[in-house]
């Protein structure tokens, strides 16, 4: 689901959202049977957890009324263009979860308000939503019973993301009541939570950019005495809503901003790629996957904050705009998935398809990537290094005498750097995290850049073709990029 700025735009799939702090008196009719445990056991409390909870950002859509025929993917997933009602797939997805570490989902439902035909019909894209979700807990609790430790749920709702909707706060209670009756009171469900301060942990998308006040004043008519409520936003580099305890789902800036709850770091957003207002995907400002050195920039904020929880933007969303079909006057705002580059999506894809907008994908690289930098943050290889180098999008082509070369490190800092142009080195003891290339040697065509971080070493091989294990001896730190030379004509 998506994640837009305060101006209301509508969309066909879901959306991410927006906050202010509720909480409730805690109750024991959810009380969880596990309140602590060590990264792999079954957490169940955050209070009772000491560190930081991450979560994945994840879509149950890919169903016949939603958006089950994969018409407008910026890439096709490794599994395949998949049903949300494949059981081998969800299978397949958590045990990639259990790999990363992942403690938590956040499973969006924060466009039921607007969908059509209505959520209280309970039919077509709405049914198919619920029972996706529910299918997702039934499969949940057979691999907790078979010893596995999926991640804990939490479910986000929505007030507004998108068109007005009338009596919404009675309407957003009734899907409360429901999610509590359906999923919440079942018994087998119950340890499959995310509880926080006594009570499963519930998100609810409020979309704007308002007062503290005037939020408090809008949201005082939402019911939820069986949860502990966090209101989610977007941009908020923007609204400012942190200020009134809202979370983010995405900001416009790759540095996403902290949420704080009295004094203490509570929430920030890690994602490989962001766009703000008002062109979105389309925006000058907009910053694409480059490569993943983006991800390691908004990864730094949490390793300088360290929240209590952390979401990662985002597994699954697969989804956008058709050409032409974009939001605003002339219908080129496009806030879901645009194409390869312009596009948020981890989940491992094919490297030799073609999606809506173009071919190719990512393999296993993000995968791999979010495998290191987790294990860095969490301490489990506090002596390796996570390297990648930013440079010309695959599709472009580089013009210029001049390229300059730029790469994000985390964790370890190098001695310095080596840079190979096709397996010759063109520069070498290289201090900081940038180095200019001299192109006029070269002849037009296709070259690969390779920058080797010296006195440094990693444990995870981040080659796209396959999924990293944890290799038993050192390995070195390099990054590579590929770029076309067309010089212009002299």
């Amino acid at each position: 689901m998506r994640r837009f700025s305060s101006v209301s735009v509508p969309r066909a799939v879901f959306a991410g959202g927006v906050i202010l702090m509720l909480l409730f008196t805690p109750s024991c009719q959810h009380k969880p049977t596990t309140e602590t445990g060590k990264h792999g056991d079954r957490i169940t409390e955050a209070t009772k957890f000491p560190g930081t909870l991450i979560g994945m950002q994840y879509e149950s859509f890919f169903t016949p009324h939603n958006v089950g025929g994969w018409e407008t993917a910026e890439a096709i997933p490794i599994l395949g263009k998949y049903s949300s009602y494949d059981v081998q797939v969800i299978k397949k997805h958590e045990e990639w979860f259990e790999r990363l570490g992942i403690d938590w989902l956040l499973l969006d439902w924060s466009n039921m308000l607007w969908m059509k035909p209505a959520w209280e019909e309970h039919r077509e894209a709405t049914k198919e939503l619920e029972d996706a979700t529910d299918l997702l807990f039934k499969t949940y609790s057979q691999l907790e019973r078979e010893g596995k430790h999926p991640p804990k749920l939490v479910i986000m709702l929505g007030l507004q993301n998108g068109p007005p909707v009338s009596n919404a706060v009675q309407r957003l209670n009734g899907i409360i009541a429901w999610t509590k009756k359906n999923l919440l009171d079942k018994p087998e469900y119950k340890d499959l939570w995310l509880y926080y301060h006594g009570k499963p942990l519930l998100t609810i998308l409020f979309n704007v950019a308002l007062p503290c006040g005037e939020i408090a004043k809008q949201t005082s008519g939402v019911m939820a005495p069986d949860w502990t409520v966090r209101w989610m936003g977007s941009q908020l580099q923007a609204t400012k809503v942190e200020k009134c305890g809202f979370w983010s789902w995405m900001d416009g800036t790759i540095r996403q901003v902290v949420t704080y709850d009295q004094g203490n770091a509570e929430e920030v957003v890690v994602t490989p790629s962001c766009f703000p207002p008002p062109k979105f995907w389309l925006d000058p400002h907009t910053v694409g996957r480059d490569h993943g050195a983006p991800y390691l920039e908004s990864w730094k904020v949490a390793f300088e904050a360290r929240p209590k929880f952390i979401q990662i933007h985002q597994w699954n969303e697969f989804a956008g705009q058709k050409e032409g079909e974009g939001y605003g006057p002339q219908h080129d705002v496009y806030g879901d998935e645009y194409n390869l580059e312009l596009s948020d999506d981890l989940e491992p894809t094919r490297m030799d398809e073609c999606a809506y907008r173009g071919c190719g994908g990512w393999g296993y690289y993000y995968l791999n990537l979010t495998k290191a930098l987790i294990s860095v943050y969490r301490n489990e290889t506090p002596d390796i290094t996570v390297m990648a180098v930013s440079g010309p999008f695959q599709a472009a082509e580089v013009k210029e005498k001049r390229l300059r070369l730029k790469w994000a490190v985390v964790g370890k800092q190098p001695d310095s750097y080596t840079v190979e142009v096709d397996g010759k080195k063109v520069a070498e003891g290289v201090r900081g995290e940038e180095e200019t290339l001299e192109l006029a040697g070269l002849k037009a065509g296709k070259h690969r850049v390779r920058v080797v971080a010296e006195g440094a070493h990693t444990y995870f091989d981040l080659r796209p073709d396959r999924v990293a294990e944890k290799s038993s001896q050192p390995l070195p730190v390099t990054s590579e990029i590929e770029f076309t030379y067309s010089p212009a004509s002299q």
